[in-house]
């Protein structure tokens, strides 16, 4: 079959109006999921860190959780092992990491907080769930969705001893001690309190939903305060 001049340009311009238009559904899909910026504060435990990743799958953004600190090291022009040392998620009982990390020259408090604010704000240009370091302060209601896991002591200890296998007394102290942990790192750097409900959009209890319920429950508030949710 033999095509005219006329019909090779008919077919030329309708693959290119086809390219274009993919093009342009591909650039709302991208403003679309840019606009999915949702923080998650979470107790230890309380399965917080799974459902910020289960949220982020089924929104198709990113996840930052200890990556942040990576770019803060890297920023800053330190070794990133150092600044893991920050980590308000604190893996041996009574060490204070921050403070021991600030008594060298490598990076102090004031550099590490603007730093940590410039790469939050860079991460929600572009989307994504973020996951603890005061992210929910840094964005506040007008930039992120900001969700809160909470749990009961026992329920989260109970967690803790199952996955670290440790006796209950070990296990209760453990929770009690990084919960410590980020209550003073958000005390140090923002000067507020973790539990105070009211720098949340919603706050849910693990004690009584699993992880799939929290992340409908979840988009369902995003969708009832103006996210378009797919």
């Amino acid at each position: 079959m033999k095509f005219s001049a006329e019909r090779l340009i008919e077919v030329l311009v309708g693959v290119e109006q086809a390219r274009e238009r993919k093009a342009v559904e591909q650039r709302a899909e991208q403003d679309r999921r840019a606009g999915y910026v949702v923080t998650v504060s979470r107790g230890y435990a309380s399965l917080g860190g799974a459902v910020a990743q289960a949220l982020a799958d089924r929104l198709g953004v990113g996840a930052s959780d200890r990556e942040i600190l990576e770019a803060v090291a890297r920023r800053a022009a330190v070794d990133v092992e150092l600044v893991k040392r920050l980590d308000e998620t604190v893996r041996h009982d009574g060490l204070k990491p921050w403070r021991t990390l600030f008594r060298s020259e490598s990076l102090s408090e004031r550099r590490f907080h603007d730093l940590l604010i410039t790469v939050i704000m860079n991460i929600s240009k572009s989307g994504g769930v973020i996951v603890g370091r005061g992210a929910h302060l840094i964005l506040g209601p007008r930039r992120a969705f900001r969700v809160r896991i909470v749990g009961s002591l026992e329920q989260c200890a109970a967690r803790v001893a199952e996955s670290e296998q440790l006796e209950p007394d070990q296990a209760r102290e453990r929770v009690l001690t990084v919960d410590r942990e980020r209550e003073e790192f958000l005390q140090k750097f923002f000067g507020v309190h973790s539990m105070d409900s009211s720098l949340h959009d919603i706050v849910l209890n693990s004690d009584r939903f699993s992880v799939e319920q929290m992340v409908e429950l979840t988009l369902g508030a995003m969708r009832m305060a103006g996210y378009e949710i797919v």
